[in-house]
């Protein structure tokens, strides 16, 4: 670890804050949330967080961010969409977890397809995306197009057992 003090140094400028233990922090943090759990302590607000960006692909394979990493839990956001091609008449719900700019550097959390969309020149339909993460840590993920009321949905209910996802059209 002195290698990487040392360097952190260099780069910063700064010295690096060498009070805390982190296998004690792990423990006392352990110990708060037991305390919380049990009721012990009542003085403690416990947040959770999103651990990284969610959000899906878009034109070019680039990853657009619906909920930003660390934002607390629960939370809801929407953005509309659009087709990329004229007459195109369904799209593709590409759902993402990360922090890179383009989808295929993050891990794919899962996918659906909106058919249905009246056929216009590209740019023209409206789809709106909603993100919904529940206090359990649910994440349900909408598509709507705005024109005919047609949706299509995902529930995801553990990032890391992507075989736990329930589809509803």
């Amino acid at each position: 670890m002195p290698m990487v003090q040392e360097l952190v140094e260099k780069l910063t400028g700064k010295v690096p804050h060498k009070g805390v233990n982190p296998d004690e922090v792990v423990a006392v943090g352990a110990a708060v949330q037991g305390g919380v759990l049990s009721g012990d302590v009542k003085d403690v607000l416990l947040l959770d967080v999103t651990p990284l960006s969610l959000g899906l692909e878009t034109l070019g394979g680039v990853m657009t961010s619906l909920i930003e990493r660390n934002t607390t839990i629960p939370v809801n956001k929407s953005q509309v969409f659009s087709t990329a091609a004229d007459g195109q008449t369904a799209v593709d719900i590409h759902i993402l977890q990360g922090e890179r700019s383009m989808a295929q550097d993050n891990m794919t959390m899962g996918q659906f397809r909106l058919e249905g969309i009246p056929a216009a020149p590209r740019g023209m339909p409206q789809v709106e995306v909603t993100f919904d993460i529940d206090a359990n840590g649910i994440l349900n993920v909408s598509a709507k197009d705005k024109a005919t009321g047609r949706e299509q949905k995902i529930t995801i209910t553990a990032s890391t057992n992507l075989d736990k996802m329930k589809w509803s059209g």
